[in-house]
């Protein structure tokens, strides 16, 4: 039944699959534009709260359909204590930073209101590192990271380079030389001000 169901879905998404890629291809015959983000994620690791920060650019094809990559990395302390092999107790510091090729298509878009739906696949790494009793920084574990966040936002734009957004989504880790400890795969929501600096920048350039 599961299986008939799985099945039954894609027949029925098949239309609206094939009228997205439509759309898409009808809005990357325009001419692209430039476009620079600053990305900042709300989330969780293990029962920790957690924001990632990253940096993106790529090009945008008539104000709906972007594409680009970006480099994001854990920016709040995520910290837990073990004990080593040797019987000593540290504090160990999670580190994550991965590099993430993104799309991003904007299906509605009325008056300052807009709805997009962003996905990124990242390729990065992760690892424990502590001090030791010179104050040197030693790895604990360390791990190839594969990333997938698909995500929806909503964002009011109120100013030429300003505006407002919230969004949801989920972010699927997978550790692929051993695991960390730590939970990484989890929820993940952004809320906040927008700038707008590829607006910026042309504006700038064309001053």
């Amino acid at each position: 039944m599961r299986a008939l169901a799985l099945v039954l879905s894609l027949i029925a998404l098949g239309p609206a699959r094939a009228q997205l890629f439509d759309s898409i291809a009808h809005f990357a015959a325009e001419r692209p534009r430039f476009v620079a983000k600053v990305d900042l994620r709300g989330s969780f690791i293990s029962n920790h709260s957690a924001r990632v920060a990253g940096v993106k650019v790529g090009l945008e094809h008539a104000r709906r359909f972007q594409y680009g990559i970006g480099y994001h990395f854990l920016l709040s302390p995520v910290r837990r204590w073990t004990a080593l092999d040797d019987g000593r107790e540290v504090e160990l510091g999670l580190r994550l930073g991965y590099v993430a090729p993104y799309v991003d298509h904007a299906f509605y878009q009325r008056g300052p209101w807009e709805v997009r739906i962003p996905v990124q696949v990242g390729i990065g790494r992760g690892s424990q590192v502590y001090r030791d009793a010179n104050g040197r920084r030693q790895v604990h574990r360390r791990t190839a990271l594969v990333v997938y966040e698909p995500a929806m936002t909503v964002q009011y734009r109120f100013m030429r380079y300003l505006g407002a957004g919230a969004g949801w989504g989920f972010r699927l880790v997978w550790q692929t030389d051993g695991p960390l400890g730590e939970a990484l795969t989890a929820p993940i929501y952004t809320f906040g001000l927008r700038v707008f600096f590829g607006e910026l920048w042309r504006d700038v350039r064309g001053g």
